[in-house]
């Protein structure tokens, strides 16, 4: 079974790696965790899902600072 991996530095290949074995722990777990209707389970999942969360932002953040906001951007 694929496992997430916490944390991680801020950079485009660890964040695709990170979706992925995210994607893949989530598959794997989550919908055991549902049907079980496991709440020790589930509130484990949920910690994992705020971790990704955070790093997402924390990426985001890190690409806007070096890349500013391109939503302004004409075109």
């Amino acid at each position: 079974m694929t496992e997430y991996q916490m944390g991680g530095g801020l950079k485009l290949l660890t964040a695709l790696d990170k979706t992925q074995a995210f994607s893949e722990f989530l598959k794997n777990r989550l919908v055991r965790a549902l049907e079980a209707e496991d709440p020790t389970e589930l509130h484990y999942l949920l910690a994992q899902l705020d971790d990704y969360h955070s790093y997402m932002w924390r990426y985001h953040k890190k690409l806007q600072a070096e890349r500013g906001d391109r939503a302004n951007l004409p075109g």
